[in-house]
């Protein structure tokens, strides 16, 4: 319940957390997630449905003048340059586009990199034929948050209602190019029912690839899926599935509830279930630094360390397995203080290092250059010393080998490219 002056922001799950889905979202507000990891899971275990989060205390600002010049500098850059202009205008779906022509772009469960009719799904075809509006997070002025008019029927004898539903390039891609659907209509259904339900989109995605092509070999039947076609491009049939699986009506849907890795141990398939440190995987088949990128990543996962990113610059200018590595690295600790501060990581180009140490010294809080890099450092120690304490093992991790046989951006990636990343890594991290 909200309480005092102000408004709160509300943090809820839907019924895939109060099942125990293993990859059930928090809801930040309406269109603001905590998506990946289950965070919804551990919510429902504790009975606990929504949180009012209401702010009460306030910073102490020491040098008024120097925090007026340090936000002025930081909102003309925000504003005024060309930093955050794509995430205002497109948002992160102009991906789409970009990463298809790369070959990069995850297309039915990884079987190809590029989709056909990428261009239906492109985030410049959702902007024109779709986007009614833009919506920013708290306190920020760039409106990032696209959202686009879902018309559907109401009822058999009613007219239609329009549901209003964000999208972002992980969403387009995990249930659109990876389930081969070909319209921004059927990419909005499926995103619409993951919020509904409160289900991860991405692992969503990945989850409902592997069982389309654990149905199309022949390692499940009509009898676990209930009779529902699985089948790319079956929009209808796949939010069925999503519904099965946030309500586990028998015991092949609750097996999806577990994520894509459980699943194929218990049915097969484990060489196409796209997980990565058991997290269903992004929307990039750039090159070998993604995969490892994820695989050390602390959450597994793509914004860990920008391993796409570090690929692409090795299109343009190219790295050896050490120097992708290198970069790996100082972003794995960079993006640890990031997160620390609660920063945006959109916004990475608007807080560099310079302007990270400024806007800390104008609320009082002195940190050098090379104090920020040891603690991002021992941030990532920290959490690396808790994953292995539970029982996280980097010295043998599955891969799965549908990485090796689609071309990626970068080519042809091969497992032995892979495995050298690994060993330099964990030779740079101190792990022998």
């Amino acid at each position: 319940r909200e309480s005092g002056e102000g408004r709160g922001s509300i943090i809820r799950i839907g019924p895939a957390g109060e099942a125990g889905v293993r990859f059930a979202c928090v809801m930040v507000d309406t269109y603001r997630h905590f998506g990946r990891l289950g965070l919804g899971a551990t919510f429902g275990s504790k009975n606990l449905k929504a949180l009012v989060v209401s702010g009460t205390e306030h910073v102490d600002v020491p040098d008024i003048k120097r925090y007026k010049e340090v936000y002025s500098r930081l909102y003309k850059t925000a504003v005024g340059t060309e930093v955050m202009e794509k995430y205002h205008d497109i948002g992160t779906s102009v991906n789409i586009s970009v990463l298809n022509w790369l070959r990069g772009l995850p297309t039915k469960n990884f079987l190809l990199s590029s989709f056909p009719e990428g261009e239906k799904i492109s985030g410049e075809a959702f902007a024109e034929k779709h986007l009614i509006r833009r919506f920013s997070c708290a306190g920020c002025p760039i409106g990032c948050v696209h959202i686009a008019a879902l018309k559907t029927a109401f009822s058999e004898h009613h007219e239609f209602e329009v549901r209003r539903v964000s999208y972002d390039y992980e969403p387009i891609y995990s249930l659109g190019s990876n389930l081969g659907v070909k319209t921004a209509e059927g990419i909005l259904q499926l995103i619409d029912a993951c919020e509904r339900l409160g289900l991860d989109v991405m692992s969503a995605g990945v989850v409902l690839s592997w069982a389309t092509e654990a149905l199309e070999k022949g390692l499940i039947t009509d009898k676990e899926t209930m009779g529902l076609p699985l089948q790319w491009n079956g929009v209808d049939g796949y939010t069925k599935a999503l519904e099965f699986i946030a309500r586990a009506p028998n015991e092949f849907y609750a097996a999806l509830g577990r994520g894509a890795e459980y699943a194929a141990k218990k049915y097969g398939g484990l060489e196409y279930a796209m997980t990565l440190g058991g997290n269903e995987v992004s929307g990039y088949h750039t090159g070998p630094a993604s995969i490892v990128g994820q695989l050390v990543g602390v959450r597994h996962s793509h914004l860990d360390n920008a391993g796409y990113g570090i690929d692409q610059k090795s299109i343009k200018k190219p790295m050896d397995p050490e120097m992708m590595v290198d970069e790996m690295i100082k972003e794995d600790n960079s993006r640890g203080v990031f997160n620390s501060l609660v920063a945006c990581l959109f916004a990475r180009g608007v807080y560099s290092e310079d302007n990270i140490i400024d806007s800390l010294g104008a609320v009082g809080i002195v940190k050098s250059r090379d104090e920020l890099q040891e603690l991002g450092k021992r941030i990532f120690e920290e959490k690396y010393k808790f994953k292995t304490q539970e029982g996280f093992d980097l010295s043998a991790p599955r891969i799965p080998r549908r990485f090796y046989e689609t071309v990626s951006a970068s080519g042809m990636v091969t497992a032995e490219t892979v495995q050298e990343m690994l060993r330099i890594y964990r030779k740079k991290r101190g792990w022998g």
